[in-house]
């Protein structure tokens, strides 16, 4: 019963430092809020539940959070390709989340669709660098590749996306 007690104490500690990150990073993936929340739930969940893994024991912690959102981002597109979608009409949704919704969707389709316009590689190290706030190594140790990839994509990236933007005209604040 102790070792629950600290290791639901030490679950407590990386959702309160995590939690915000992760679902972002699920998020820009997803482009669905309420899957992205489920997502990072679920990773919580499966953290406390395992027998196997000893939290305390993880070498580098964000790193293996954000590698296993990243895995379980690949198993959501997955199972998406995989369900048959039927219409439904008259489909009510709960109007308290829908304004808040439909600003993070915006948000994102913007950023998407921009950043869908350059190599994959390279849209992800932007994606984890500039929305999930990840520094160079930590990038290399979720990707698994050396740092210097991480650095000469991400260059490449923005370089691409900024040829873009002065190109078409149009002006992102953020970027």
């Amino acid at each position: 019963m102790n070792t629950n007690k600290s290791k639901l104490k030490e679950l407590e500690c990386i959702i309160e430092e995590y939690q915000d990150q992760l679902f972002r990073f699920a998020f820009f993936r997803t482009g669905s809020l309420a899957d992205s929340q489920d997502i990072v739930q679920d990773l919580f969940v499966k953290l406390f539940g395992s027998k196997t893994l000893d939290i305390s024991s993880v070498k580098n912690i964000k790193s293996y959070l954000f590698r296993s959102i990243s895995n379980s981002c690949c198993n959501y597109f997955r199972k998406q390709q995989e369900i048959v979608k039927v219409p439904v009409d008259n489909l009510e949704f709960a109007e308290e989340n829908e304004n808040e919704q439909e600003e993070w969707h915006k948000e994102y389709e913007r950023i998407n669709d921009l950043i869908g316009t350059i190599p994959y590689e390279q849209a992800e190290i932007i994606r984890m660098r500039m929305i999930d706030g990840l520094a160079f190594t930590e990038i290399a140790d979720i990707l698994e590749v050396p740092v210097t990839t991480v650095k000469s994509r991400f260059k490449y990236g923005i370089d691409k996306l900024k040829t873009k933007i002065n190109s078409k005209g149009d002006v992102y604040h953020e970027m």
